[in-house]
């Protein structure tokens, strides 16, 4: 049964998250703002989208359809003056080139924060570029994205909530 990603995503919550998270732009919080986000796509697909990306390499969901999702988040993706989308990092492989990665997902989720725009992608639309230690890609031609949000409104019920001082106080209040 193929996941519907319009109406089987609450994107108004994930995009609430989305605001949760925006202090969380260091070095070191980065990877921990995606994997909230990520977590709250599993949480508001109704587990449809099954979140691994903590224990999977090169992809960041099953999805109830079977199929391997990657998600890509980042201020700017949908370009509305050419017909390539920015260019995302798919890999970085720590200082060693490796060359173009093998196919770990079948699909790409694409998150644009600033358009708090949604669409997604097969593998095999999208162009990889080898750059220094990191593997970069984009989709060509972005009218064969599917759009399955656009212009969200962020849910209010994460209006006041700092994803990074929940953390950091839960840290602080661990340390006896």
């Amino acid at each position: 049964m193929m996941i519907n990603l319009k109406k089987d995503v609450n994107w108004s919550k994930v995009f609430g998250v989305v605001n949760s998270v925006n202090s969380m732009k260091r070095n070191q919080t980065l990877p921990l703002r995606t994997e909230i986000v990520e977590m709250s796509i599993d949480k508001y697909s109704g587990g449809k989208l099954k979140y691994i990306g903590d224990t999977a390499d090169g992809m960041d969901f099953i999805g109830s359809d079977g199929l391997r999702y990657e998600c890509k988040m980042q201020n700017t993706i949908f370009q509305p003056n050419t017909p390539h989308t920015a260019k995302v990092i798919l890999k970085n492989h720590r200082g060693r080139d490796l060359g173009k990665p093998s196919k770990t997902f079948d699909k790409m989720i694409l998150i644009d924060t600033g358009k708090r725009k949604v669409g997604v992608v097969n593998f095999e639309d999208l162009t990889m570029f080898n750059k220094d230690a990191n593997v970069q890609c984009r989709v060509d031609k972005q009218s064969i994205i599917e759009i399955v949000a656009d212009g969200v409104k962020p849910d209010d019920s994460y209006n006041n909530v700092n994803m990074e001082n929940v953390i950091f106080e839960a840290i602080h209040n661990s340390l006896t």
